[in-house]
């Protein structure tokens, strides 16, 4: 997973591997998850995969990122306060939107997540 994270930075800013790869180290083990930088996909839940994308999704220059449904990456939205602290741990200067379907919305009340309808 490491790897995949790292990519991002490699390809779109020339940066050297091992400094990419520190970074998103750095960036999975602010939420605990530095146990998966080594593991492949097919050992993660879809938990760990949708942190990997969102990290990914972090490297990125753009100011914004989208999470489109997060109940089809996550295969249980019962633990989204949790995920959302750790997004929120993540996240300083992009701005995150959900988009999801109305019957979620209390999932994400009172959070920094926008809402939108």
């Amino acid at each position: 997973m490491l790897e995949n994270i790292a990519l991002i930075k490699e390809i779109h800013e020339h940066m050297a591997t091992l400094k990419a790869q520190e970074i998103a180290r750095e960036l999975l083990k602010k939420i605990s998850y530095e146990h998966i930088a080594l593991s492949r996909v097919s050992a993660c839940s879809p938990t760990e995969i949708f942190y990997i994308q969102f990290i990914r999704a972090l490297m990125m220059k753009e100011d914004d990122i989208l999470i489109v449904t997060p109940y089809s990456l996550i295969d249980n939205l019962r633990n989204i306060n949790v995920i959302i602290e750790n997004i929120n741990i993540l996240t300083d200067k992009k701005n995150i939107l959900i988009v999801d379907i109305s019957n979620n919305e209390i999932h994400y009340k009172g959070t920094t997540c926008n809402i939108v309808k």
